[in-house]
C-alpha cells in the first residue's frame, strides 16, 4: 500500500506540474492547446539529444544522471520554449490577428500536435528508448517508506518549480501582468499592458515547464513519440477538475488523479493476480480520472474551485 502511494504522489506530481503550464495557458490564450503533450515529448527527447552531444560527466550518488543531465534539460527546455515561440509566430499568433473563436485554435492546436509528433517520429524513430539502462532499487527512507533516489529528486524538482512558480506569477511584475490579462484583458490593456507581451510570456513559462517535465517524466517511464499525446488525456483531466485557471486546483487534481490512479489499479492488479486472472489494469488509469472528473462536474460544474481565473488567492 505504502509502495502505491509513492508512486501515486511521483505519478500525481508529475501532473501537477502539467496541469499548471496547461491550466495557465488555457486561461491566457483562451483556448485549450492539444499540441501542450506533444510538447511534453520535446522536451523529453530534446534532453536525450543533448546527453548524445555532451560528453558523460558520470552520476550523482544514488542517481542514474549526473551534471550532464542537468545540463541537458536546461537546454531542452529552452529549445522547447523556442519551437513554442516559433509555432506562435507561424500559426497562432496570425490565427488571433484574425479574430477566430477558441474552438478553431484548440483545432489548429490539434494540426500543431500531429506536425509535432511526426517530426519526433521522423527524427527519433518509433522505438521506445531509455535516458538510462540502469536498474536502480528502492532506499528505505525510515517508517515504512522506500523509493528510488531518482524519484525523490522528481519529487523535489516538481515542488521547486511549483514555488518558482507561485513567486513569479505572485511577485513580479510580469506575473503581475499576466494575473491582470487573465481577470480583464481589455481592462488590462487600458492600463498599458501589452496583451503580446503576456503571451510571450505565457509561451515561455508553459514551454520551461513542458521541457523540464518532461524529462522528469521520461525519468519515471520510457519515451516513446506518443508519450505526452497519451499524457494529455490526464492534463486536461486534472484542469477540468481543479477549474480552469486555478492554480490550486491545478495541484490538488494532479495529486488526486495521481494518487488514485496508482492506487485503485495497483490494489485491481493485486486482485486479478490472486485470482490468477491475466490482466494488464494500468492501462486503466486514465479511466479512474475520467471518473472523477465526472463526479466532481456533478457536483461542482466548474471544477474543485469554481472560478475560471487564474486566481492564486484560492
Amino acid at each position: 500500500m505504502t509502495d502505491l502511494l509513492i508512486s501515486g504522489i511521483i505519478y500525481g506530481s508529475i501532473i501537477t506540474i502539467g496541469a499548471i503550464g496547461l491550466t495557465l495557458m488555457t486561461d491566457i490564450l483562451g483556448f485549450f492547446n492539444f499540441a501542450y503533450g506533444d510538447f511534453f515529448t520535446l522536451g523529453a527527447f530534446g534532453t536525450l539529444a543533448f546527453l548524445a552531444i555532451f560528453p558523460d560527466l558520470g552520476t550523482f550518488t544514488g542517481l542514474s544522471f549526473g551534471w550532464t543531465m542537468i545540463f541537458a534539460v536546461i537546454l531542452s527546455a529552452l529549445a522547447t520554449v523556442a519551437v513554442m515561440l516559433l509555432f506562435d509566430f507561424l500559426f497562432f499568433r496570425r490565427l488571433r490577428n484574425m479574430g477566430v473563436t477558441s474552438l478553431f485554435m484548440s483545432l489548429a492546436s490539434l494540426g500543431v500536435s500531429f506536425i509535432l509528433r511526426a517530426i519526433i517520429y521522423i527524427v527519433w524513430g518509433p522505438k521506445v528508448q531509455y535516458y538510462s539502462r540502469e536498474i536502480q532499487l528502492s532506499r528505505d527512507l525510515g517508517l515504512g517508506i522506500s523509493m528510488k533516489v531518482d524519484e525523490l529528486f522528481i519529487l523535489i524538482c516538481v515542488l521547486f518549480l511549483v514555488a518558482m512558480v507561485f513567486y513569479f506569477l505572485k511577485y513580479t511584475k510580469i506575473g503581475k501582468s499576466l494575473r491582470a490579462v487573465s481577470d480583464n484583458k481589455m481592462l488590462a490593456q487600458a492600463s498599458g499592458m501589452r496583451p503580446s507581451r503576456v503571451i510571450m510570456w505565457t509561451w515561455i513559462i508553459c514551454g520551461l515547464l513542458a521541457g523540464v517535465g518532461g524529462t522528469l517524466y521520461g525519468i519515471q517511464v520510457q519515451l516513446n513519440p506518443s508519450m505526452g499525446w497519451n499524457f494529455m488525456i490526464t492534463l486536461f483531466v486534472a484542469v477540468i477538475m481543479g477549474g480552469i485557471g486555478s492554480f490550486w486546483g491545478a495541484m490538488i487534481a494532479g495529486m488526486t488523479i495521481g494518487i488514485a490512479g496508482e492506487m485503485v489499479t495497483g490494489l485491481l492488479q493485486n486482485l486479478a493476480t490472486a485470482m490468477q486472472l491475466q490482466a494488464n489494469i494500468s492501462v486503466y488509469k486514465p479511466a479512474i480520472a475520467f471518473i472523477f472528473v465526472i463526479v466532481i462536474l456533478l457536483l461542482k460544474p466548474q471544477g474543485l474551485f469554481g472560478k475560471p481565473k487564474f486566481n492564486l488567492k484560492q
